[in-house]
């Protein structure tokens, strides 16, 4: 005996529930209550328009209201617009008024531990959007490591060295702010530097399905639309492959691989430094004074400078024991001069192979 089975009538189909489209959309696509359109600087929008195009990066709609929809940064609602949280971070006017904890915190100590009676440099609530968020921790990481030179094995000319490869300095950074739990309302980002470490520290701890031993091959975005932003400004080379990227360049730079730590309420990634030896264990590095190595780091970060700008760099030091520490750096060739009077400034001194 067979049974029949009852073709659904339209009726029946009705009684389906209807599928909500938002429950597909990432947390940094959905709409945020109480924005406007008005919050959007379009300028920055265009440039990035303009400079994803030239990159190859972005062939899409190029007037900005239609990239930002087409891009999920504004959702329509009613008669106007509303934001999304990628849309308020990558080109809001001021997305901390509207977010808050959407910063990141430096923190820089002399020892190995962050402790008060350590501390060389705090800086906290660092805002703005993710690029100018980016661009400011990046340049102090980069301005306050160590770099020095050695020798060439094979030519015997001098060869940049640097306490941490700046493609990891950067993937991290990156990393940090394309990866955290933006639905964590009360912790910031954060930046930490060490005698011997950096450590990156993302809110939220890693997504579902996603551990410290298979980090490296499961591929989950919490925020895929900041992540295409990211990419189409060239801050991104690859989906999923920037922790791959900071191994592999670790590796090949004879370096520690990094290490994983998923707390549940944060993902920190921490790597360890060249050896300070290698920068100060031999010639003209061994005699250097704190001083003279934050000049050294400043010339690298910054450029050529005036004395006088190097000297407001020093708050309470002596003028004159600066350009005493400035002298000693020209004799020992690490630095050279051009100009003079007030047209005067130090540089690094140039390698053959830079030149």
């Amino acid at each position: 005996m067979h049974t029949a089975v009852r073709k659904p009538q339209n009726d029946d189909m009705t009684e389906l529930p209807a599928l909500n489209l938002d429950s597909l959309r990432s947390v940094d696509s959905l709409p945020i209550t109480g924005t406007s359109l008005e919050m959007i600087d379009m300028a920055k929008v265009a440039s990035h328009i303009r400079r994803s195009v030239e990159g190859g990066r972005y062939n899409g709609p190029t007037e900005p209201l239609e990239y930002l929809v087409q891009r999920q940064c504004v959702v329509p609602s009613g008669e106007g617009y509303l934001l999304s949280l990628a849309g308020l971070l990558c080109f809001g006017h001021e997305p901390q008024a509207t977010f808050p904890r959407g910063v990141i915190d430096i923190g820089h100590y002399r020892g190995l531990d962050p402790l008060t009676y350590e501390v060389i440099h705090l800086e906290k609530n660092i805002g703005g959007t993710i690029f100018d968020q980016l661009a400011r921790v990046e340049t102090y990481v980069w301005g306050n490591i160590h770099h020095g030179m050695t020798l060439s094995e094979r030519s015997f000319q001098r060869v940049e060295v640097h306490e941490y490869p700046r493609a990891v300095v950067r993937e991290l950074c990156v990393n940090m702010l394309a990866h955290r739990d933006y639905t964590n309302f009360r912790s910031a980002a954060r930046v930490q530097l060490f005698r011997n470490r950096i450590e990156w520290i993302s809110p939220g701890g890693l997504p579902p399905g996603v551990t410290v031993e298979n980090i490296l091959f499961e591929q989950s975005s919490r925020n895929p639309t900041i992540l295409s932003i990211l990419y189409e400004a060239g801050y991104v080379e690859a989906f999923g492959q920037g922790l791959n990227t900071v191994v592999a360049v670790l590796g090949q730079e004879g370096m520690s691989a990094p290490t994983f730590q998923d707390t549940g309420a944060s993902f920190i990634v921490t790597v360890y430094g060249r050896s300070l030896d290698l920068f100060y264990g031999g010639g003209a590095y061994t005699q250097l004074n704190e001083s003279q190595r934050k000049i050294l780091a400043l010339l690298r970060s910054r450029g050529a400078l005036s004395p006088r700008e190097l000297i407001a760099s020093f708050g309470n030091r002596a003028r004159r024991s600066i350009q005493r520490d400035m002298r000693g750096l020209v004799e020992a060739g690490l630095i050279t001069s051009s100009g003079e009077g007030r047209a005067l400034l130090y540089q690094l001194q140039t390698t053959p192979s830079e030149e």
